[in-house]
């Protein structure tokens, strides 16, 4: 009687310790969502300076709940607000790696991109173009879009990926068309050319595809290489057959004997 007694007591204990255990981590839970609320609230009123230590606390204080990774995200979000792009990139990727499985990983690779994006350099009038200046931004959002635009190609944000990615395209080519005049304005032609396929080949669909024909052919008629320049002016006619440079392209055709 009394080993019954004693296994009928140790289960209340159980039972009790139990009980006060979910009672515990429901209240964990339940102060976790109020606080993000709460963070919330100053976030869509773009208050920052308030909502970011907030999730901070968060992140610390409740680790172990949905809210936590939420409010890494948020961070990240305020951040970007404040143009603090770099430290917006870290927090974006560093949660694609750590969360992999998490729904929100194809939001945090699109908004890393974006940060990177935001990043080129603008166009000011008192400043060089943005092709002439450095594009180390601009390459590494061209590679995070096309990343995205690959892994996820149904997300909602892929149309808006698709502009930011033509947009990038097109400053790198004229970046290159830039670098090339550069190598011909003091007598490298050879470099020019190398710069001209290099743009070619890794930045297709950018739409400056037939100037940059175009100056490949004339520097390869530069250069005394007829039978190159002719190839690259056929090429030319015959991909890009309504563009302005491939009516240039026939006339050297015409006037080198092509």
């Amino acid at each position: 009687m009394r080993a019954v007694f004693v296994a009928l007591l140790s289960l209340l204990l159980l039972c009790a310790a139990a009980c006060g255990g979910a009672q515990k981590t429901g209240s964990y839970a339940e102060d976790a969502r109020l606080d993000y609320e709460k963070a919330m609230v100053a976030f869509d009123e773009q208050d920052c300076l308030v909502a970011e230590p907030l999730f901070k606390k968060i992140r610390a204080n409740y680790p172990y709940t949905r809210y936590a990774a939420l409010s890494e995200l948020r961070e990240a979000d305020c951040l970007s607000i404040q143009d603090k792009h770099a430290e917006a990139i870290e927090i974006y990727q560093r949660f694609s790696k750590v969360h992999a499985s998490h729904e929100s990983v194809p939001y945090a690779r699109f908004r890393a991109a974006e940060s990177q994006y935001m990043q080129i350099p603008s166009e000011w009038f008192l400043s060089p173009p943005a092709y002439e200046r450095d594009l180390r931004a601009a390459r590494d959002a061209l590679k995070d879009l096309r990343r995205f635009l690959l892994d996820f190609p149904y997300d909602d944000k892929y149309q808006e990926a698709v502009k930011m990615e033509r947009r990038t395209l097109e400053l790198l080519a004229k970046h290159e068309l830039y670098v090339a005049d550069f190598y011909l304005e003091r007598e490298h032609p050879e470099a020019a050319i190398v710069r001209l396929e290099s743009m070619l080949a890794t930045y297709e669909g950018s739409g400056y595809e037939p100037q940059a024909l175009l100056l490949m052919g004339r520097t390869q008629l530069m250069l005394k290489d007829r039978t190159s320049a002719h190839a690259t002016f056929r090429e030319l006619m015959a991909r890009y057959p309504k563009s302005g440079s491939a009516a240039q392209a026939e006339r050297f055709l015409v006037e080198t004997g092509g």
